[in-house]
């Protein structure tokens, strides 16, 4: 009696840590697939949940030998019971965190509205073959999109010829939609741009990367410089200052304009020729120059954000642009460059004329379907 109470008191135990370290993995991995598709909107990588859980319970496991020095009561960790028990709690916990995971991942598709479709074995042959289910075939080559920068030859080819998956009886608008922005997200492209077909087929894709850094912001010929500085406290992003050096002759240093000051260290933008005159070891002092202030910074910043870009148009002897007005050109006509003179935001009704150079911001759908050189798109 006394081994069958004390076998029948172990098995009460084994059965408790089991069932709940089990449960245990069921939270783990419910709450790492809800977080995993609710940051990503993709399911988890196979196995990650599992494994993510697993590691839970062997932490848990792992104080409690510590702790008590055993799993058991009155069994040693070097018993066979306890290598028994080990195995069957792990076993346990790897099932309780496939069943968590899953359901995390039904969780998080529900409250994010999105549809869960498997890619792959006979139920999603049979999705398939019901229409539920297109298959649509990325071109080749992958282009760039024209005002953005190229994105990795690896990325390129990694796209190119891809086959992505969508639901059936999508309008074509939002079937376009779904395309650009699984490729933004699943391969890290800043922008992306899809034509399709009047069957519906994918015929262009093009991508780019955003600009990034101080750097796509300088105008030509100049360069940004951090130096040690008191600006004026009335000075702001855009200001055009004078770069004083800082005794008490005031002697000007440089002219330039303030991109950011934090504390007693200034970025300023000034001519290349004079970033040389300028030492990170001085101290200089910033006076706002009487100028009228400038947002063009503050502009260039939100465009790089946005998904308009600008690009420019020369308008040659042959261009069929020569006569039309800038109003006729897709997005919005920001600078017109006529010999020299710089006409900003030129009226709708402004003619263009044989040789002028004209910025345009605009999307790069619509600079896509603007074809300057095509006659017939002139007469529209």
């Amino acid at each position: 009696m006394t081994d069958l109470g004390l076998a029948i008191d172990l098995g009460r135990h084994a059965t408790i840590g089991a069932v709940g370290t089990g449960l245990l993995a069921v939270a783990v991995g419910l709450l790492a697939a809800t977080g995993y598709r609710w940051a990503s909107t993709r399911s988890p990588p196979a196995g990650s949940t599992v494994i993510v859980a697993v590691a839970a319970v062997s932490a848990y496991l792992s104080a409690t030998a510590l702790g008590a020095g055993e799993f058991l009561p009155n069994v040693p960790l070097e018993h066979p019971l306890s290598a028994g028990y080990l195995l069957a709690t792990m076993l346990v916990a790897a099932g309780g965190a496939t069943a968590g995971s899953r359901l995390g991942d039904r969780i998080a598709c529900q409250l994010l509205e999105i549809a869960r479709l498997d890619a792959t074995g006979e139920a999603a042959a049979a999705v398939r073959d019901a229409r539920v289910a297109v298959e649509l075939e990325l071109p080749e080559p992958i282009e760039t999109v024209e005002g953005y920068r190229a994105v990795d030859a690896a990325v390129e080819r990694g796209l190119a010829g891809t086959t992505v998956r969508l639901p059936h009886g999508l309008e074509t608008e939002t079937r376009r939609e779904r395309l650009e922005r699984h490729v933004e997200r699943e391969y890290g492209v800043g922008y992306a741009s899809v034509e399709l077909g009047d069957d519906g087929t994918v015929e262009r894709v093009r991508v780019g990367r955003r600009s990034s850094g101080l750097g796509s912001l300088l105008p030509p010929g100049t360069v940004a410089v951090a130096i040690r500085a008191d600006p004026s406290p009335n000075a702001s992003l855009g200001d055009p200052v004078e770069i004083r050096s800082a005794d008490d002759h005031g002697r000007l240093i440089a002219t330039g304009t303030l991109r950011t000051a934090t504390g007693t260290i200034a970025t300023v933008i000034v001519d290349a020729e004079f970033a040389g005159d300028l030492s990170s070891d001085e101290r200089y002092r910033l006076v706002t120059r009487p100028d009228e202030p400038t947002d063009g910074y503050e502009f260039a910043s939100t465009l790089r954000t946005a998904e308009e870009t600008v690009t420019t148009v020369r308008v040659d002897d042959d261009s069929p642009l020569a006569g039309e007005f800038a109003g006729w050109l897709p997005g919005r006509v920001l600078v017109v460059d006529r010999d020299g003179e710089l006409l900003s935001l030129p009226p709708d009704n402004e003619p263009l004329e044989v040789g002028d150079e004209l910025w345009v911001l605009a999307s790069p759908t619509e600079l896509a379907a603007f074809d300057p050189t095509d006659a017939s798109d002139a007469a529209v």
